[in-house]
């Protein structure tokens, strides 16, 4: 394994995936891209387009630049992207497009009618792709409020 790409969204479950790829590409000498997928945005009108973009981009920042400064803090060679459009979409080019050996997505665990609902980006990657991809659940409380570690990670 040479190329590992983390989707993250900066949700608890993305920061997990974050977490587990590092420890991924730490134990295979890997590289990592660090992905943020933000939405288009629809709004019209100069000023309300501009904060919007400018709401969008710093919480994007943000996000990769905390994967990149734990990757640096792990020894991880890792670079960062942010990027537009559909988060499943973008996702898959990306990973085919740096012919990653391995995708990394978080899951906030909507359940199969939410999901369903609501569209699962973890699902669509999953179904679209045609590399390995791990999918890390978000973590989940219990009763004394720690995450359960059985029920985090699904290889697929």
């Amino acid at each position: 394994m040479r190329n590992i790409l983390i989707a993250t969204d900066g949700s608890d479950g993305g920061r997990a995936a974050v977490a587990t790829g590092l420890e991924l590409a730490e134990a295979a000498r890997a590289e990592v891209t660090v992905l943020y997928v933000r939405g288009p945005i629809e709004i019209l009108g100069e000023p309300f387009y501009q904060r919007k973009l400018s709401g969008q981009l710093k919480a994007a920042r943000s996000v990769v630049n905390a994967a990149l400064a734990t990757a640096s803090e792990r020894g991880v060679p890792a670079r960062g992207e942010i990027a537009e459009g559909d988060p499943a979409k973008v996702i898959l080019q990306l990973a085919e497009s740096r012919d990653a050996d391995l995708v990394v997505v978080g899951s906030r665990g909507l359940g199969q009618v939410s999901g369903a609902l609501l569209g699962s980006v973890s699902r669509a990657v999953v179904h679209g792709a045609n590399r390995a991809v791990v999918v890390i659940k978000e973590p989940q409380s219990t009763s004394v409020g720690r995450p359960a570690d059985d029920e985090q990670v699904h290889v697929v």
